[in-house]
């Protein structure tokens, strides 16, 4: 099932999408809910992001093809950092190229967004604790990385970097899954959520064993081999993953 969270008469609104139609989502998002009526299509909506977070985890260097094109160690457990809520982008919205920066870098990823609570949570019931996956842009300051002795809090959690969209799928597995960057319609990474060194589920439960997710907050995997690829004013940024869809994200004047 898709579900697309949408600006709606004039306030955010969670829905189910078939084919090009959203239907209201009558309920809990993030407990039972029911299709109720056609509110719009696809097409006419105003998409946001499919998450409401309190707090955004990533998880860096989780490729070897990303590994080996830095020429860093390969990661005993997961290597996570923080990104806060302000960051968050919606769908299809333009980044202005921020004024810190001269490398901004674009990173495609597979997210989980959670659906309940998750403390001290087994590996292998992980992902009953997730309520979908998005496609997910973990854009970044490279220069201002470096300058910061790679300390990562500048680089990553400025506010507009944490781009999700277009849609929550929530019967995937995201295990086995094609996932693409692209920069004005070139390829410029492909890989398969398979090659990951730690799975999604992995990444949660160790998360879990140290800090508490809530419903709504959001998990990002890692990026394939060339991500940290240097954008300009004016290009066009796509995440491209099977079965959930194409996220796009257009860079802006600098701001």
């Amino acid at each position: 099932m898709k579900l697309a969270r949408i600006q709606y008469q004039g306030a955010p609104t969670w829905g189910i999408v078939e084919k090009d139609d959203i239907y209201a989502l009558e309920g809990d998002v993030y407990g039972s809910f029911n299709r109720g009526a056609r509110l719009c299509s696809m097409s006419h909506a105003t998409l946001l992001a499919p998450a409401e977070p309190s707090i955004i985890v990533a998880c860096g260097l989780n490729y070897m093809g990303e590994i080996k094109h830095l020429g860093v160690e390969v990661p005993k457990e997961p290597s996570l950092f923080f990104k806060p809520a302000t960051t968050v982008l919606d769908p299809g919205v333009t980044i202005p190229y921020p004024a810190l920066t001269e490398k901004l870098s674009h990173e495609g990823e597979l997210c989980c967004v959670m659906k309940k609570t998750a403390r001290n949570v087994p590996e292998d019931k992980a992902l009953d604790y997730v309520l979908g996956y998005t496609c997910g842009n973990d854009i970044g300051m490279m220069d201002v990385l470096k300058h910061d002795n790679n300390l990562i809090t500048r680089a990553k959690g400025f506010d507009m970097s944490s781009a999700l969209g277009p849609v929550l799928e929530t019967d995937l597995d995201p295990k086995n899954l094609d996932i693409k960057g692209i920069i004005n319609g070139e390829v410029i990474q492909h890989a398969n959520t398979g090659e990951m060194l730690f799975s999604a589920a992995h990444i949660i439960s160790y998360i879990s064993e140290f800090m508490t997710l809530r419903a709504g907050d959001v998990v990002f995997t890692g990026t394939p081999e060339n991500g940290h690829y240097v954008v300009k004013v004016g290009d066009v940024m796509e995440v491209e993953i099977e079965n959930i869809g194409k996220l796009t994200t257009p860079v802006g004047p600098k701001a």
